[in-house]
């Protein structure tokens, strides 16, 4: 049974439905449960690991916490001694007793009264001489003599000796406490103060163990009732060295000594080997107080400085189980979730695709019918095109693969010897090649070309066809092959003029165009007097507006040159472009002039309306008078008159002649030859060091060899700036040179003008070949300053960018033309070359050598080296040796050769 198209289309979707859905299916399913496990993964890890990150960072916070607390109650305890010393030093120091035994004996009562924390803080007081005139502590000590007692304690030594010579002193040293039986010394914070009008000292201390009594209280009860996490099931435990613990939930003021952890460590053993190498993770099992189970724990310890403690805090990894638990559970309702939307939506799309299947076998059955309508049509069509017209057609490279009947009937070619051809078999020698190229142009860019064509016969008859060509492209836009379809008109062609004129006339104003031009001088016998006339500006229209508006503006001044010249024995034509000619063989050059001149004045002066815009013309005319050589003299005189910002100039003598032109011309001819045959080379003359009397860098210079014959810039460089040519010349000098000092350590310049630094392919080319060769340190640019330059930021970066690699600037030509001396220090220019014509003065003119002597000077002061060009003779050469120029460059020491010395 043979299927439909559209059938056959809607049974492979709902297959490929069908499959789709099982694959889709299986895999998100998949894909699912492994993004779910990968994540209770990670959920397990994160919580883990956040869990001792948390756990650590709460101890460092708690030894911060620690230490300020320290900090405070030191500073308190501080400060307590000042204010108690200030008190006794002022009442003393306000008493005028004389004797101090007796003045000590007077206030000894509130003395002993401000001793505070057990008899640990007390006054004593001692004289200049070292004698304890008083003791609170241990009234024994009084009438002693200090420097006894210290000659056993040597930090006691140091604290006497520190306040005997200060107005006022605080330290420690270690002392025994009072009412001690044992002999054990201890540190002891001391404050003391001079009393300068009895000559005594005033001394009170306190006990560190004291104060440290007074830390521990405040910093276990900050840290009994602190907790953390979450859940906020994480608190603090501090120990203490004597296996008492400080604070803890259960152990609190109890011993651990007989604590083991259940895998069978020794609690206390754990805890210390730990702290003992600077704290740190402690992994073991432990009864969970909360669940009443036995679960893995993990603490994170740290020992307090100074206070013999060691402060933890951990987590039972059951606790984690318990929420992590309930973060699954989320997880897992999550994806549940997650997959039951996506089935649904692949149930929707499997419903929309089958509705879509539908329709499309409905449309493309429709589509089949009518289908069949139009290739029905199609052939009638075709029946149609090739009754009527010339049919071929070809592949993309012009190979004919197919031609109708009235293809052979009209060229009288057979189809068998038509087929495998190309189009040039009926080309007809009259038809321009332009032509030809401009068709093959167009159709190849896929777009359509329609023209007339002037075919030959295989009898030899000429014919003629107004052809249609059509591009046959794929969806890429890409050529495929071409059809053409023709109508023979030869009938419809009067004569052989006729069809002449068609390419002598300008389409666009109906005036002969230049070929018409060049005819009528030719067959002209009389004298002529012709004058061109161009519009100026006409590129500008053409960009500010576009090329339709420029083709209105050309008919319009067209129609004024017809309006005010034909009746006036002129005739009329566009030459190109926006270059009209009036030509004229019966007035004189004085009177063509004169009317070219009020035709500027009056229809030439009106304003142009062209669709929406308005706008004035202004021209430029070029007039000869010469019946040899009648248009390129016009040509000279119209380009001069562009020059001088003239609107009328005929032409004379004094003009450019056409052999400047042709040697022109013959010169971008051999300049084309010298690139082609590699005949572009490098000379290159020696540069004298007169500091080292050696020759350590060299000036490149360009050449052209034709045979043996060497040819010099000077010939050809100003005709290669005028062309497209100049910038290969330069690539050419780049590559040689930078080849030829790859491999040496010599200095080498090349000249640049601003045209070279203007072209950003070519310094891009400069710089990257440069830094290929590894050459910026060797490589001088050689530049003749202008005023362009001065004010060309973009010049400037380009020689910035250069500069920063390590290349070197050199100044070339200095002191003749324009020469700016802030400049070159703005540029920072390594070299000045002074010209030659200034050179070879310094014999002969003392002023030029007074010019050549202030250079050299600016050139010290800024750090520029001077480089003498020209230096011919001994004499010169002694001259520059004297006056200080750095290097000489000439004749004297060497000519531009191609190899160097």
């Amino acid at each position: 049974m043979k299927l439909s198209l559209s059938k056959i289309n809607f049974l492979n979707i709902i297959a490929i439905i069908i499959v789709f859905s099982i694959v889709l299916s299986a895999f998100i399913y998949t894909f699912t449960e492994t993004l779910y496990q990968q994540k209770v993964t990670k959920l397990e890890k994160d919580y883990y690991n956040n869990n001792k990150v948390l756990v650590k960072n709460e101890i460092e916070r708690a030894l911060q916490r620690i230490e300020i607390i320290k900090k405070i109650i030191y500073k308190k305890n501080e400060e307590l001694l000042k204010r108690k010393v200030e008190y006794i030093h002022n009442i003393l120091s306000s008493d005028n007793t004389q004797n101090t035994t007796t003045l000590l004996k007077k206030y000894s009562k509130e003395m002993d009264l401000l001793n505070w924390k057990d008899n640990s803080g007390y006054f004593y007081i001692f004289d200049k001489n070292g004698k304890f005139l008083y003791y609170g502590g241990n009234k024994s000590f009084s009438n002693k003599n200090i420097f006894e007692l210290i000659k056993s304690n040597e930090e006691f030594s140091i604290f006497i000796k520190k306040a005997l010579s200060s107005e006022e002193s605080f330290g420690s040293y270690k002392w025994q406490k009072p009412n001690e039986l044992t002999n054990h010394l201890h540190t002891k914070y001391v404050y003391v103060k001079k009393d300068t009008k009895h000559d005594i000292f005033i001394a009170m201390g306190v006990y560190k163990k004291e104060i440290h009594k007074e830390i521990e209280t405040l910093v276990f009860s900050e840290f009994k009732k602190d907790k953390f996490g979450e859940e906020k099931y994480s608190y603090f435990w501090i120990l203490g060295l004597d296996k008492i613990m400080r604070t803890h939930p259960k152990l609190e003021g109890k011993s651990i000594d007989h604590l083991k952890t259940l895998d069978g460590k020794v609690l206390f053993d754990v805890i210390m080997n730990k702290a003992m190498n600077n704290g740190g993770y402690v992994d073991y099992k432990w009864i969970n107080p909360s669940t009443k189970n036995v679960s893995e724990k993990i603490s994170y310890l740290q020992p307090i400085p100074d206070m013999d403690l060691v402060i933890g805090a951990g987590f039972y990894l059951d606790e984690l189980d318990i929420l992590i638990a309930n973060e699954k559970a989320s997880l897992k309702a999550i994806t549940d979730k997650y997959l039951l939307k996506v089935y649904i939506v692949i149930l929707i799309l499997i419903l929309l695709t089958l509705a879509v299947a539908r329709y499309l076998s409905i449309k493309i059955k429709s589509i089949e019918h009518d289908r069949e309508e139009q290739m029905h049509l199609l052939e009638q069509y075709r029946h149609l095109l090739d009754e009527s017209s010339v049919v071929a057609r070809t592949d993309k490279n012009g190979i004919i693969t197919y031609v109708n009947e009235s293809f052979e009937k009209v060229s009288g070619y057979d189809r068998a010897e038509i087929i495998g051809n190309t189009h040039t078999l009926f080309q007809h020698p009259d038809t321009p090649k332009s032509q030809f190229r401009s068709l093959w142009t167009t159709i190849t860019n896929g777009e359509i070309w329609k023209g007339i064509l002037k075919n030959r016969r295989k009898n030899g008859e000429s014919y003629y066809v107004s052809l249609t060509i059509i591009p046959i492209k794929n969806k890429k836009e890409e050529v495929l092959r071409y059809i053409s379809s023709s109508i023979d008109i030869t009938k419809h062609i009067k004569n052989k003029t006729k069809l002449k004129n068609l390419f002598k006339t300008d389409s666009l104003t109906g005036l002969g165009n230049r070929i018409s031009l060049l005819n009528y001088i030719t067959k002209t016998k009389s004298d002529i007097v012709l004058s061109l006339i161009n519009i100026d500006r006409f590129k500008e229209i053409n960009d500010s507006f576009n090329h339709e508006i420029g083709d209105d503006v050309i008919k319009e001044f067209g129609n004024r040159l017809f309006q005010y010249f034909s009746e006036q024995n002129y005739f009329l034509f566009r030459v190109q472009a926006d270059i009209f000619a009036i030509v004229n063989n019966k007035e004189t050059a004085a009177h063509v002039k004169n009317d070219v001149e009020l035709f500027m004045k009056t229809k030439g002066k009106e304003k142009y309306e062209i669709k929406e815009h308005k706008f004035f013309i202004t021209y430029t005319s070029g007039i000869a008078s010469n019946k040899e050589n009648l248009f390129a003299y016009a040509d000279i005189a119209l380009n001069e008159a562009k020059n001088k910002k003239i609107k009328i100039l005929e032409y004379d003598s004094s003009l450019k002649n056409i052999d400047h032109f042709k040697n022109n011309i013959q010169w971008v001819d051999r300049l084309h030859l010298a690139i082609n045959n590699d005949n572009v080379v490098p000379h290159f003359q020696p540069m004298y060091n007169y500091k080292t009397g050696k020759i350590d860098k060299y000036e490149a210079l360009m050449r052209i060899e034709e045979g043996d014959t060497i040819i010099y810039p000077n010939d050809f460089l100003d005709i290669a700036k005028k062309t497209k040519l100049y910038p290969e010349l330069t690539y050419k000098m780049i590559r040689k040179v930078l080849d030829r000092f790859e491999k040496t350590d010599l200095e080498f310049s090349i000249n640049l003008c601003i045209e070279d630094l203007m072209n950003n392919e070519l310094t891009n080319f400069l710089y990257d070949y440069a830094n290929k060769k590894n050459l910026f340190e060797q490589m001088v640019l050689e530049i003749v300053e202008s005023e362009e330059m001065e004010d060309n930021n973009y010049i400037a970066s380009v020689i910035s960018r250069f500069k920063e690699k390590g290349v070197k600037i050199a100044i070339d030509d200095f002191g003749t033309g324009y020469s700016n001396y802030e400049y070159l220090i703005s540029l920072q220019a390594d070299y000045l070359k002074i010209d030659g014509s200034i050179t070879k003065l310094i014999v002969s003119d003392s002023r030029t050598l007074d010019v050549v002597k202030s250079i050299v000077e600016f050139a010290r002061k800024s750090d520029i080296k001077i480089i003498a060009e020209f230096v011919s003779d001994e004499e010169i050469d002694k001259i520059l040796r004297e006056i200080g120029v750095d290097y000489a460059q000439g004749f004297y020491y060497g000519k531009p050769q191609a190899e160097l010395l």
